[in-house]
């Protein structure tokens, strides 16, 4: 088994260019690696060194993990690290990928980003050796092979270009995306009443918004589409209205699918006054807009002045609340659907529940509603949530507006 030990800092001459004037080099000591027959491993320790003493690196601790594992799968297997043979699949890299680290994250013994990690690791350990000519390569015989892949950009501005290429090699190894219910991120009751007091500073264009997506379900876009000509309409004074949204009405719903909304009285009764208000006239400057909620230019609202509120929302809540707030305005809708789920749960027949929560979300399959489900019986936190939402923004929004 490969062992490490922590060599002591040594201090070296300066060979080029000499004056004996000069100090002498301090190399500050490194992990260095043994085979279990007590043989210095010269090329892995070589790239300790550089790490340390070259990149000035601080934390080697996932470095040391990868490349020991690395050297124990190869004395394991009677494997040579710098030996490759023309059958890709046989080479000493291909091997460890495949027979130990991805073994082990599917059998779940480690975690998939762990393994990728490690991966990564011995990739850089071999980049440098290849530019530092420690290893001598062929184009039949070489560790791994580059390729292009196309990422998806998650920048602000990727809505003008949604991919990117970067250069890898195929020894990646992907990280499955989360589980149905591990996706899945509303807001806890803790983060609603932070939200809830963070919201009330900015604009009613966009308090009206993160509500519609909060209290009705709705995805980003359909809510900067809301249609002027349902606010102005009388909503009624019960608990909650049913509205129809789709292009009928210009909202530009996922695959243009029609459907009905819930929308509370007092979110309804702020739609309602919003929509025959001085300041939304000022906006418009005598200009007519088929839709709810416009900017200072008197355009509509875009997704691209949600997020730019929404992070700054997001600091607000983190300075407030001293604590990270992990979550997109998307979260909103999980939210919504999550807490009303957990009211009709209370009240009906878990089928009858979740039909209705499918249809007020536009879900196309059962299963994307039913996912919820799951995430209720594991979540315990999430009970007795009749009109909780209700309660959080209540004295936050809704007195203030």
């Amino acid at each position: 088994m490969v062992f490490v030990v922590k060599s002591s800092s040594i201090e070296v001459p300066r060979i080029h260019p000499y004056s004996s004037s000069e100090t002498p080099i301090l190399l500050k000591g490194y992990p260095t690696f043994y085979s279990s027959d007590y043989q210095y491993l010269m090329p892995v320790n070589l790239w300790m060194n550089y790490l340390v003493n070259g990149r000035k690196s601080k934390d080697l601790n996932s470095a040391v993990r990868a490349l020991k594992r690395y050297w124990s799968f190869l004395e394991k297997n009677e494997l040579d690290w710098d030996v490759f043979p023309k059958s890709k699949f046989l080479r000493p890299t291909y091997r460890f990928r495949n027979d130990d680290l991805l073994a082990n994250a599917r059998a779940g013994n480690i975690r998939f980003s762990t393994a990728s990690l490690y991966m990564l690791h011995v990739i850089k350990f071999y980049e440098w050796c290849i530019a530092n000519q420690v290893l001598d390569l062929s184009e039949d015989e070489k560790p791994f092979e580059y390729e292009l892949v196309k990422v998806r950009n998650q920048g602000m501005m990727s809505h003008l270009r949604p991919h990117f290429l970067v250069t890898s090699t195929d020894l990646r190894i992907r990280i499955p995306k989360k589980a149905d219910i591990q996706s899945l991120n509303p807001l806890t009751r803790d983060e609603l009443a932070y939200f809830g007091r963070a919201l009330s500073h900015f604009g009613i264009e966009f308090i009206i918004h993160q509500l519609l997506q909060i209290h009705s379900g709705l995805r980003i876009e359909e809510a900067c589409t809301f249609p002027l000509s349902t606010a102005i309409e009388e909503l009624g004074t019960l608990s909650y209205s049913e509205v129809n949204i789709g292009p009928v009405n210009g909202v530009a719903t996922k695959y243009g699918k029609e459907r009905k909304v819930e929308i509370p009285s007092k979110l309804a009764a702020m739609i309602n006054a919003y929509a025959n208000s001085n300041r939304r006239k000022k906006r418009l400057k005598g200009k007519e807009s088929a839709f709810l909620l416009v900017t200072k230019n008197g355009t509509r609202f875009t997704s691209n002045n949600v997020h730019q509120s929404f992070r700054r929302l997001k600091e607000r809540i983190q300075e407030e609340s001293g604590n990270p707030f992990n979550h997109k305005s998307h979260d909103l809708r999980a939210t919504y659907c999550t807490y009303r789920l957990s009211s009709l749960l209370e009240h009906g027949l878990q089928k009858d529940a979740v039909l209705q929560m499918m249809a007020w979300m536009g879900h196309n399959n059962e299963t994307t509603t039913w996912k919820y489900v799951d995430y209720l019986e594991r979540e315990k936190t999430v009970q007795s949530a009749t009109s909780l939402l209700d309660k959080i923004l209540e004295e936050a929004i809704y007195e203030e507006a």
